[in-house]
Parts: C-alpha cells; structure tokens; sequence
C-alpha cells in the first residue's frame, strides 16, 4: 500500500505541505510587514480559510467528472499562480486576493488526494494511510516555516513566495509525470487489502443527477454532529496557525525567530503520525478525536498566560502534540462516514463544513483581537476546542469496525 502510494500521492503531499506550511506563516507576518494591524492580519488570514470553503464542493463534482489526477493539478497550478501573486503583492488588499487563491488551490488539491485514497484504500487500513499522509503534511509545515522565516530575514518576503512557486512547479511536473488520469485504475488492486468482507476495493460511482440535497437529508445526522465536531477542531487548528505568530510578535520575536518555533511545534507535530494512526485502527476514532482536542486546547489555554520566549515555545509545543495525535482524524472520519455512490459528493460537504471552521477561526480572532485583545482570542479558541471535546465523547459514533482476527491477519498478509 505504501509504495504503490508513494509516488502519486505521498510525496506530491509532502512537496505541497511544504508550500503550505511556509504561506500560512508568511501571509500575516507579511500583512504586518505591509502596514496592517493584527486585526487585520487576521482577516486577511481568513481569506484563505474563505477560498477553501468556496472550492470544496466543486471540487468534489470535479473529481468525479474529470477524475482525481487532473483535479489534483489544477490545484497545484492554482498554488503556483497565488504565491507568485503573493511575492509581487503591494498592499494587504492584495495580499487578500491571492491568500483567497491559496485557499482554493489547498482545498482543491486536498479533495481529489481524499477521494483517490478512500476509493482505494480499506477501511480497516485507511486510518494508517490518512495519518502517514497528515504525518507527512505535518513535515512539510515543520520544515516549510523553518526555512522560509529565515529565507524572509534574510532576504525578504518576495523571494521567500517565489520559492514557494517554485516549489510547487516541481510537485506540478511530477503529477504530470507519474500521475496521469488511469493511474488510479492501474494502481487500485495492490493500494486496497483483500478481506472476506471487501474482496475488491470500494469505488465510487457516479451520483447520476441525485441532487446534493437528498445526500444532506440522508446524512444530517452525522453532518450536524460528526460536522460539529471537525468544524470546532479545524477551527483551532486555524486559529492556532494564526496565533502563533501573532503572539510570537506581540512578545517581540523576528520573522526567524518564529519561523523557529512553529517550526519546533511541527516537528512534534509530525512526530505522532505513527501513534494517530494505531490508535485510529486499533483503538477507534472517538479516542484518537478526543486526545486530539484535548491537548490542542490545553495548550492553546497556557499559552494565553506566557510572556516569554520560553513558555511560548512549551506552550506551542503543547498545541502540537495534542494537533499531531489526531494527524489525519478529519480525512479518516470524512471517509469512513462518506457512502460509496456519492463520494465525492460527501466529502466536498465535510470538507466546506471544515473549511467553515478553517475561515471561522481567523475571522473570530480578528473580531475578539480587536475587540478585546489577543490573549482573550487565545481564550476564545481553547474553549471551542473543549466544545468540540464535550461533542465527540457525547455525540459521535465510532466507525471503526473490528475485523474479526483471522480476517485481520490475512490482510495484513
């Protein structure tokens, strides 16, 4: 499953997180840089956020029509056209406009890499095979602002965006070159294990003219529960992104300087990937979700009351423990709740209810920032995580479902 992964899907995820990782740093250390407050900095943060949500359910459709691989890229195209906009961007307005594209280009790419996986993979293994990939994203965040805070301290926001585009040009070449639209095809019978329940891997099949309303109908129970819950954790998770930099620079620290610890977080971040992805399959969803939340907003908590460098580091590293232990929980849930014949359809609305709490988390940062202050938005987005906990232990069922062991040793055979 891995190798037959690697090319077409792990490292292209890698390459692409990279990208991703050193954008979000960049764009309110950028807005900053260009005169804005941190309010404002916020909003613009949040456009990105509004991008995603405007691309998720075409995005979907798209992938069923025209087949993940060409969604796939022109998702990475629209990556390379937003940073290069980035690094020539003069004004916070601007700056707005291209974070939007970012926005559309993440959740675009993000959607069609989903939907190949959860047609390809069984359930019983999709959990490893989400969080090796989030494991792999988190890499790419740990080493994206690492590198890119001191590209910027060196020598400035524009070659800083301009290597991003770079970046992503080669993860384009590479999609063009290994992944072509028959690859899922060709590739689907060694990526799914065999079972007695799943003798050959799930593939979606298209929806026909079933209107996305009767999906809504037919799910709303999940949805508005199940919904409730990845919407509070990519909340935080958004808010977090934006704290930490912002926070970083209210205690006085430079673009490296905090290109350093959120590089740090990450790392540890991308440490768990391994325990999250044991713990999905073989302990279940729900404790994985609930240790995910838990510590994200245990961290985000302390780190309202930190002054010093230090404390902030602890703190963020805190955040990122708990935000690695659910590597891939969002994308494992999506899948495992999404029904075969509409697919796509589910996953372009988990993801814009996502996505929602990806724009939801900036916005309110920046409204409760300017309001009151920024360590009451840190406040504000630990308590929403604690929601989010109270609504997984409560409400959400476990879609793991055990295998019986002799089942289970044949497929890992």
């Amino acid at each position: 499953m891995y190798r037959a992964l690697l090319l077409p899907v792990y490292l292209p995820s890698f390459l692409m997180s990279v990208c991703q990782g050193a954008a979000l740093l960049l764009i309110p250390l950028y807005a900053l840089d260009l005169g804005g407050s941190p309010a404002m900095a916020a909003m613009i943060f949040a456009c990105r956020g509004l991008g995603n949500m405007l691309a998720d359910i075409p995005a979907g459709l798209a992938a069923e029509k025209f087949g993940d691989a060409r969604v796939m890229q022109a998702g990475v195209a629209l990556m390379i056209l937003a940073t290069t906009g980035c690094a020539f961007a003069n004004n916070v307005l601007q700056l707005g406009l291209f974070a939007l594209i970012i926005g559309l280009a993440m959740a675009t790419w993000l959607l069609a890499r989903l939907t190949l996986i959860s047609d390809l993979v069984a359930v019983n293994f999709r959990g490893q095979a989400l969080s090796t990939m989030a494991g792999l994203q988190r890499f790419g965040n740990f080493l994206g602002p690492l590198s890119t805070g001191y590209i910027v301290y060196e020598f400035g926001y524009t070659a800083a965006f301009l290597l991003i585009a770079a970046l992503a040009s080669a993860t384009y070449l590479l999609l063009m070159a290994r992944v072509t639209p028959s690859d899922a095809e060709a590739d689907s019978s060694p990526l799914a294990p065999r079972s007695a329940d799943n003798p050959e891997p799930e593939k979606s099949t298209n929806p026909g003219t079933q209107p996305i309303w009767s999906l809504l109908r037919a799910h709303q129970g999940i949805l508005l529960t199940g919904g409730s819950v990845v919407f509070l954790l990519t909340l935080i998770r958004a808010a977090r992104t934006l704290l930490l930099p912002l926070w970083g620079t209210s205690l006085g620290l430079n673009a490296a300087e905090i290109g350093a610890v959120v590089g740090l977080a990450a790392g540890l971040d991308m440490l768990m990937f391994p325990i999250a992805g044991l713990v999905m399959d073989q302990h279940g969803r729900r404790p994985a979700g609930m240790i995910c939340l838990g510590l994200l907003s245990f961290g985000l908590l302390l780190m309202s009351c930190t002054s010093t460098p230090l404390t902030f580091t602890l703190t963020a590293c805190i955040a990122g423990l708990g935000n690695g232990l659910g590597s891939g929980i969002n994308m494992t849930l999506g899948a495992d709740f999404a029904p075969i014949q509409q697919r796509g359809h589910f996953l372009g609305v988990w993801r814009l209810i996502g996505d929602a709490g990806a724009f939801a988390g900036p916005t309110l940062i920046s409204l409760v920032t300017a309001g009151i202050g920024l360590s009451t938005s840190i406040l504000s987005a630990a308590a929403f995580g604690f929601l989010g906990l109270l609504i997984m232990a409560r409400f959400v069922p476990e879609t793991l479902k055990k295998q019986p062991h002799s089942d289970a040793k044949k497929d890992q055979s």
